[in-house]
């Protein structure tokens, strides 16, 4: 059995995540069909930009202050504070000079756009999520999220009409931005936090050791996550990056659910002995638990993609469905990779086994962008994410190995296999019925296939209990 301490932090964590991507996503979809595909692709390819910046500002620490806190409780006001005040200075001055290089020197409107995201870097470094996740505190983390998600998206409602309030979009991130971080803040007096201005940042020097490698392993994903899309813009103009970002927007909803879980499992992985029975049990339940919920997403969502498309973002989105289909392909095998980087992570050394993943990861993504992007467009991109995911999974498993963590748990993965097919091929015999009856079948269908295959039982109790 997983620990349940754990389940309730994912639940906590996934539910509060959730949400609050569903109402990033509605906030997205008014976005995109109000601007259109041209403008929607300027708002992309900005925010693209800035999620490297953000891990900039960030400093590592939302990985490597999560195995601290959780090894570490006694005396973290101090360690918080300290903590804070170097990562809200860094961030005050990347953003100013982030803000001056956008109006100054970038292109516009992209640059302008750029600078009006930046002032929200103050808001990453004041962040204080890690410290939540290192607790298992997780329900003031999903509070938080979703106040500034309604934040950002009443900004959005109410103030974007057309293609002349371009710049509401970036100032209603920063606004929800803003809500979540002082309610995160908030939070920390009922766990006994009460942060203050602190010059001993040497308090937490094993985090600002880590840090730096941790930064270097996410800004190579992001790398990995956005260079496509960045790419697109360059070679093919605006619609194209628009048209794939809209595709994408479905992945990177999966793809935090994804991060959520693992990081809900990491404290408990960090908590256990290297080596010991305890966290490879641990660790093999997640790979399970992950893939288990991210194959269906995949098959399913293949099956109604076009459908899909044009429902959510409209007639002039719907040549992206193809985009998408292959894009799919990538959900549960990033999912299995986020559990196994969250064991590295709780690892000693593990950071730089994921820096070496990244690297080369990244390395072979451009190196393969480059000549397909420009003959086949956004399929060949989405193809080339697929292949780099699949690289890095065998990469990480290997460093897992050496690491003292089991492989991957095959046999757990033949019933949701099973499940998903059946639930493909009657999708399939539902073609042409409206999407979100196909949808809801899609539910309906894989729980059944889960039931006939033995993975799911009610036993003596009407409340379903998985056989993993």
């Amino acid at each position: 059995m997983a620990d349940l301490r754990t389940l309730r932090s994912f639940a906590g964590l996934a539910g509060g995540e959730t949400v609050a991507r569903l109402l990033a996503f509605i906030a997205t979809l008014v976005v995109a069909r109000r601007l259109g595909p041209e403008l929607y692709g300027v708002i992309t390819v900005a925010s693209g930009i800035l999620l490297y910046l953000t891990q900039v500002a960030d400093g590592g620490i939302e990985l490597s202050g999560v195995p601290v806190v959780a090894r570490r409780r006694e005396d973290l006001t101090a360690l918080v504070s300290a903590t804070l005040t170097a990562r809200i200075v860094l961030a005050v001055a990347l953003s100013a000079i982030t803000a001056v290089v956008g109006v100054t020197l970038a292109p516009q409107p992209d640059g302008a756009v750029l600078a009006a995201y930046a002032l929200g870097l103050v808001f990453v470094g004041a962040g204080t999520r890690w410290v939540f996740l290192g607790l298992q505190a997780t329900g003031w983390v999903a509070f938080a999220r979703i106040s500034g998600e309604l934040v950002a998206l009443a900004v959005v409602v109410l103030a974007v009409q057309g293609p002349a309030d371009l710049a509401v979009v970036p100032i209603a991130t920063v606004l929800g931005a803003g809500v979540a971080a002082t309610a995160m803040f908030g939070g920390l007096t009922r766990l006994g936090v009460r942060p203050r201005v602190s010059r001993h940042w040497a308090l937490g020097r094993e985090m600002f050791e880590r840090g730096p490698r941790l930064v270097g392993f996410t800004l190579l994903g992001l790398i990995l996550f956005n260079a496509d899309l960045i790419y697109l813009r360059l070679v093919s103009g605006e619609r194209e990056a628009g048209l794939y970002a809209a595709a994408y927007t479905f992945i990177a909803f999966a793809a935090n659910l994804s991060v959520a879980w693992a990081h809900s499992v990491l404290p408990a992985i960090a908590r256990s002995p290297a080596g010991s029975m305890e966290r490879n049990a641990v660790y093999a339940r997640a790979l399970a638990l992950s893939f288990w919920a991210a194959v269906p997403l995949a098959v399913g969502g293949a099956v109604v993609a076009a459908p899909l498309m044009t429902l959510v973002f409209g007639e002039a989105f719907g040549a992206s469905s193809g985009t998408l289909v292959v894009l799919l392909g990538a959900v549960p095998v990033a999912a299995l990779r986020e559990v196994i980087t969250a064991g590295l992570i709780a690892s000693p050394g593990g950071e730089r086994q994921l820096i070496r993943i990244n690297a080369v990861s990244a390395a072979m993504n451009v190196a393969v962008l480059v000549p397909v992007v420009p003959r086949f467009g956004a399929l060949g991109a989405a193809a080339v994410t697929v292949l780099t995911e699949l690289v890095r999974l065998a990469m990480a498993l290997r460093a897992a190995r050496r690491a003292g963590f089991t492989g991957l748990p095959w046999g757990r993965f033949l019933r949701p296999v099973a499940a998903a097919a059946l639930m493909g091929g009657g999708l399939q015999l539902l073609a042409g019925v409206h999407v979100v009856v196909q949808v809801s079948a899609g539910v309906l269908l894989y729980t059944v296939g889960l039931w006939v295959t033995g993975g799911l039982r009610f036993r003596s109790s009407p409340i379903p209990r998985l056989e993993i």
